[in-house]
């Protein structure tokens, strides 16, 4: 497997985006070419065919989402299926400037190619938490506060995550601004906050009001993506054709996945048996799907089994011995019946869901001509794309890794990690040399001390006796001296806890995974907005990007 090289930028404003943006329209171009022309049998439908199905049933609900929510869109898709699609996507969680940009960048790709920009709101994922992190200015310097939205609930996907305590949800804005305490002069929270709280009686769950409060900002500053929830696109008939297909063929789908990840995992030397993801598991004559499934009324994703019976597909929801659904499903027949019986599966408030490389799959083989990765992204498909590499038969599609940098402009000491080094070396001077750091005249018991210290240095050292003899002479004499020196060595040791609360503070203010609601809203309108237009002055990794 190639690893591509990718690290976030170092630099303020710095941008990772490979290949470099000059080669996307060829890629995008290569892709769907190549896409559109696949011949590859899809439990008897051509995966070409399911593409065009699939970009037709995503644009559709994604323009129906919008309008749903009093959202503007781009112009209509219609019928015009050619037009290059853009895609791109995330959880739909408070994230950092580095996340958000690939929304600004799949939607400036689209327009420079004449095609749409679609954004996936991945809302099948497990939230981290329920408040983000706040930096705050106190006495001794730069600080990090929790400042919470909600009542944590736990391990709730996205989609079932109902805002539990509406009173701690509409004050948070004014908790993050206070916190802020004027560090940031135009925090985008200002705009944001309200318009999440505005969405309360449109939606009652907390992923839903980020991504509409974020939407609407992406389109009063001119950018008019389409967007759809993942869990609505996995109930579309060409999601569960190509979740059928992946069921039908279970068993090889399973040792290809688990082969590559054996090879993934010693290539880049990683023990974890969950890095970076787990193996698809067996439980007799039960296989472990590469789908999540749970029940609305009991969130929590658990595994999908599968075992085939004949010309039959069995399914059941791990940890639940009772079938749930039998599918008509030949190895080598079409997947129409086993769609109908899929398709019933909401109405009975359970959700089929992908996991993480099950969506760039369907993404980047059925739905766009070019996907916009951020880094983790990134990493994950080198494992996805030899696993669709071996499974297809095919190229996998390439696709753009993009973050960007961007600091919420926190002050930043003048201190650097050499002054503790040199603070450091001061004070190991004092313990070891403090007659260096004495200044005549010296009183009569210190000067005996002093000569004693040149006495023991002169001794001779011939023997392993004599070695030691001065060496103990030569430490009893150091220590006798401290005294004299402990006033200086005070002051170097509170020279030294400034230093380290600096530095601490330093790396807050250094830090780029604050939620792009507490940095300046100018400046995000700024940058973001410009990466992939005017103000790149550079390309590939770590590109710089004006503005700010």
């Amino acid at each position: 497997m190639t690893a591509r090289r990718l690290r976030a930028p170092a630099d303020d404003g710095g941008l990772l985006i490979d290949p470099p943006w000059g080669e996307l329209r060829d890629l995008a171009g290569s892709n769907a070419g190549h896409l559109s022309s696949w011949d590859y049998n899809v439990q008897g439908r051509a995966a070409s065919r399911l593409r065009v199905q699939a970009r037709r049933e995503a644009a559709g609900l994604a323009s129906e989402f919008l309008r749903r929510h009093g959202l503007s869109d781009v112009s209509p898709p219609g019928d015009d299926l050619d037009r290059p699609l853009i895609v791109t996507g995330h959880q739909p969680e408070l994230f950092h400037p580095g996340v958000w940009v690939k929304n600004f960048a799949a939607a400036n790709l689209a327009r420079s190619v004449g095609g749409v920009a679609l954004n996936l709101n991945v809302d099948n994922d497990i939230p981290k938490a329920a408040a983000i992190r706040v930096p705050t200015v106190g006495d001794g310097g730069l600080r990090t506060v929790p400042v919470e939205f909600d009542d944590w609930r736990g391990e709730i996907p996205y989609e079932d995550w109902k805002v539990a305590d509406e009173g701690m949800f509409a004050s948070f804005g004014t908790r993050a601004r206070d916190a802020l305490a004027g560090a940031v002069a135009d925090p985008l929270i200002d705009d944001f906050w309200p318009r999440a709280i505005r969405r309360r009686d449109d939606v009652d769950t907390i992923g839903l009001r980020f991504s509409l409060a974020r939407r609407e900002i992406e389109a009063s500053w001119g950018f008019h993506n389409l967007e759809i929830p993942l869990g609505r696109l996995c109930q579309t008939d060409s999601f569960l054709w190509f979740a059928s297909h992946l069921l039908a063929q279970l068993p090889r789908y399973q040792q290809i996945h688990n082969t590559c990840l054996d090879e993934y995992r010693a290539a880049h030397h990683i023990r974890s048996r969950h890095h970076p993801v787990a193996a698809l598991a067996g439980h007799g004559e039960w296989l472990e799907a590469p789908f999540w499934i749970w029940r609305a009324g009991s969130p929590r994703r658990r595994a999908l089994l599968a075992r085939r019976t004949g010309k039959t597909v069995d399914l059941r929801i791990a940890d639940e011995p009772a079938i749930l659904v039998s599918l008509p499903l030949p190895a080598d027949g079409e997947a129409c019946c086993a769609v109908e019986r899929l398709r019933d599966l909401p109405a009975g408030s359970v959700r089929l869901r992908t996991r993480a490389l099950t969506t760039t799959m369907f993404a980047r083989y059925f739905l766009g001509d070019l996907f916009i990765h951020g880094i983790g992204g990134a990493k994950y498909d080198e494992l996805g794309d030899e696993i669709s590499r071996r499974f297809f038969g095919s190229e996998p599609p390439g696709f753009l890794a993009l973050s960007l940098t961007l600091r919420p402009g926190l002050p930043v000491g003048p201190e650097t990690v050499d002054d503790l080094q040199a603070v450091d070396r001061s004070l190991r001077d004092l313990i070891f040399n403090p007659d260096r750091h004495l200044t005549e005249p010296y009183p009569d018991e210190l000067r005996s001390i002093i000569e004693a210290k040149r006495a023991a240095l002169a001794a001779p050292v011939t023997s392993r006796g004599e070695r030691i003899a001065r060496t103990r002479s030569l430490r009893r004499c150091n220590l006798a001296m401290q005294p004299w020196v402990e006033a200086k060595s005070e002051e170097l040791r509170a020279r030294r806890q400034a230093i380290l609360a600096s530095l601490r503070s330093n790396r807050i203010a250094r830090n780029r995974e604050f939620a792009a609601v507490l940095h300046s809203s100018g400046r995000l309108r700024e940058i973001l907005g410009g990466v992939g237009s005017r103000s790149i002055v550079g390309s590939g990794p770590s590109a710089p990007v004006t503005g700010g």
